[in-house]
């Protein structure tokens, strides 16, 4: 399905009927598709709101600048679209990110929140992966995808997957050269990052998680998050890498129903 978000199309979905919505907020690279195995270890006690941001996959990618916060105002509009006056908030990465700042705007909508290996604030090295990550996209798109691979994963999912990487590879470089460029657009908005000093301003019960094996958004970046939002916990996922959500889904449900049942 699709909603126009100040003229540009936005496709998204809704899975399940359960009382209470789950927001799924895609990491940068990912689809909505990407969350089904997800919300099948989550059960049919919630249902699921899903979507593509401008930029993403089967969204409109128009030219930039985009921002975290433009994001933010994207997911308020389909949530008023289609009458949902307050969800429970769950983003990996990118989508953490632009969860935080969803819950800093319109915190009247914002249930819970349930951040995945994501960042408020950048360092040195992830400010040159994310920008060697564009420079790749926008060059070559094979070269770019093994770019990804060792920030991406753990050890064991590397040596574990090699065939379905490898398809995935295929899946790449197969697609349209606007996919590509919805991507840097995507890097230019992470690198404008700068959540941490409003953190203090988000008031949902939060959960903050990250692999442990995560070396693209450490620990580190977590602690200060979890630093920053008054009452929130902090998990580390064992044996995960940064692609937390895609590794180990079953395990990040766990968790995260765990914490949701918590805080009713």
């Amino acid at each position: 399905m699709d909603f126009l978000s100040l003229g540009v199309r936005i496709a998204y979905q809704v899975e399940g009927d359960g009382p209470e919505t789950l927001v799924l907020l895609n990491g940068i690279a990912m689809s909505m598709a990407h969350w089904n195995p997800f919300m099948k270890a989550m059960g049919d006690r919630y249902s699921f709101l899903s979507h593509d941001m401008r930029g993403q996959s089967l969204s409109a990618k128009p030219k930039g600048p985009y921002s975290l916060e433009l994001h933010a105002h994207d997911l308020k509009r389909l949530l008023d679209e289609l009458g949902i006056a307050k969800a429970h908030i769950v983003g990996t990465s990118y989508g953490s990110e632009v969860g935080m700042a969803f819950a800093i705007l319109y915190p009247e909508a914002c249930s819970s929140l349930c951040i995945i290996d994501g960042v408020s604030e950048l360092d040195p090295v992830l400010q040159a992966a994310a920008e060697s990550w564009k420079t790749a996209a926008l060059a070559d798109p094979r070269a770019f995808y093994r770019a990804l691979l060792p920030w991406t994963y753990s050890n064991a999912y590397l040596a574990a997957n090699g065939e379905t990487l490898r398809a995935r590879e295929d899946a790449i470089a197969a697609l349209p050269r606007e996919w590509f460029e919805g991507f840097a657009a995507l890097c230019d908005a992470f690198l404008d990052i700068d959540l941490t000093p409003r953190l203090s301003s988000i008031h949902c019960p939060s959960l903050v998680m990250v692999g442990d094996e995560d070396i693209l958004k450490r620990e580190k970046f977590s602690r200060i998050i979890a630093a920053g939002i008054a009452g929130a916990r902090l998990e580390t996922i064992e044996g995960a890498g940064h692609a937390s959500v895609i590794e180990v889904p079953e395990r990040v449900a766990r968790s995260v129903a765990a914490f949701l049942e918590e805080v009713g």
